[in-house]
């Protein structure tokens, strides 16, 4: 019999049922693989075809057990409980049971691929909050099915940082954060699915660590002992190239051929950009005119919104039309001042707030007005007035 509590183990099973698949004709992907021994050890395994996941549990146990069964059948019956929950198997079923309430759960005799005690050579380790920080990026991914080679968390690990990019072919974000890495510089891409569920797995005082089982196996370990928490995923790495390169050279060319500075605060701009959405339109205006920085909406059958920005702007004055869906990506993974960096043209801008950037490529609208017209210079032809 395995005793453990009902928020022990609920927890458990929210992060490792993560990574089931629910209503799958792969049966196996719908399963959480329970083992348990006498030392006093319960594994819970789920895996979907891409990522493997497996939490680690210390529980009272006077005998083996090696089970399957249905993942969300047996998270959805744990959330009723509370208390201590008792688990046991009752010839080919699980038992479960926490005072007067009695579940049985089918067991599924099917072979279900989990993690075991593989050799994990070490790569780097952090903090939660780092690993929070870097999945700033991820809104900038591709949700594009044809563009896998963008589907992916580039991650790059050097002796000192790590850079975590992603790009959509129209924007890109970058996050690079200290840390103590590998002598050899490593990149890892990946999948963009993996990176998601351990972003909403990590929180800030975890430690996670990053190794390799072989070519392209990557392991993600994340705990915190103050909470007993212990996971482990397992992805393998997006065999797509990441234009990597290409991305620092576009940002490199960015800043150096900037010919205006604007700098915003992140609240004024994220409520202006809700104005915008308002007038239902993802069509945004920006202005630097005479160190002041507007912004508003393209004109619709509703109106047109128009605001000042808390900021100021030097350098030349600028002005140009872009996504205010691309714009808010960069502004919610910014705080405090973000400032904008314009060339000009058709040229990308440049976002950044201390260690995030983000490329943002300008929009073409066509007959798209000027909406502050009041800022044009008029010029007046006195008559010349012969002297007397």
């Amino acid at each position: 019999m395995i005793a453990i509590s009902q928020h022990t183990l609920q927890e458990a099973l929210n992060a490792v049922t993560r990574a089931s698949l629910k209503n799958t004709l792969m049966a196996a992907f719908s399963l959480v693989r329970l083992e348990a021994d006498t030392n006093g050890t319960l594994r819970l395994s789920c895996f979907n075809g891409e990522t493997a996941a497996r939490a680690t549990l210390n529980v009272d146990c006077n005998e083996e057990l090696a089970v399957q069964v249905d993942a969300q059948t047996l998270k959805a019956v744990v959330e009723t409980l509370s208390g201590e929950i008792r688990l046991t198997v009752e010839q080919n079923s699980l038992l479960i049971q926490a005072a007067t309430n009695r579940t049985t759960l089918r067991i599924v005799e099917e072979p279900l691929p989990v993690l075991g005690e593989e050799s994990i050579a070490s790569i780097a380790a952090f903090s939660g909050a780092t690993f929070r920080s870097l999945a700033r990026v991820l809104p900038f991914a591709s949700s594009d099915d044809s563009r896998a080679v963008l589907q992916v968390l580039h991650l790059t690990f050097s002796k000192e940082s790590v850079t975590a990019q992603t790009a959509d072919g129209y924007s890109a974000g970058l996050v690079r954060e200290t840390i103590e890495g590998p002598s050899e510089e490593t990149p890892v891409s990946l999948p963009l699915s993996f990176a998601r569920l351990l972003a909403t797995l990590v929180d800030d005082r975890d430690t996670v660590r990053l190794g390799s089982s072989g070519a392209n196996r990557y392991f993600f370990q994340v705990s915190n002992p103050d909470n007993s928490k212990d996971l482990t995923l397992a992805t393998a790495s997006s065999a797509e190239n990441f234009p990597s390169a290409q991305i620092m050279t576009m940002i490199e060319e960015a800043r150096g051929s900037t010919t205006a500075h604007l700098a915003i605060q992140q609240s004024s701009l994220m409520q202006s950009i809700r104005m915008v959405n308002a007038m239902g339109t993802q069509s945004t205006f920006i202005k630097a005119s005479g160190g002041v920085v507007k912004i508003a909406s393209t004109e619709t059958d509703t109106g047109q919104a128009r605001n000042i920005l808390v900021g100021s702007a030097s350098g030349e004055d600028a002005s140009l039309w872009l996504s205010a869906a691309f714009l808010k990506r960069a502004a919610e993974a910014s705080k405090g001042e973000l400032t904008l960096q314009i060339s000009g043209g058709m040229k990308p801008i440049l976002v950044e707030a201390g260690d995030f950037t983000a490329l943002i490529m300008p929009m073409v609208v066509e007959g798209g007005k000027d909406p502050f017209p009041e800022d044009e210079a008029i010029s007046i032809s006195l008559p010349s007035m012969a002297m007397a």
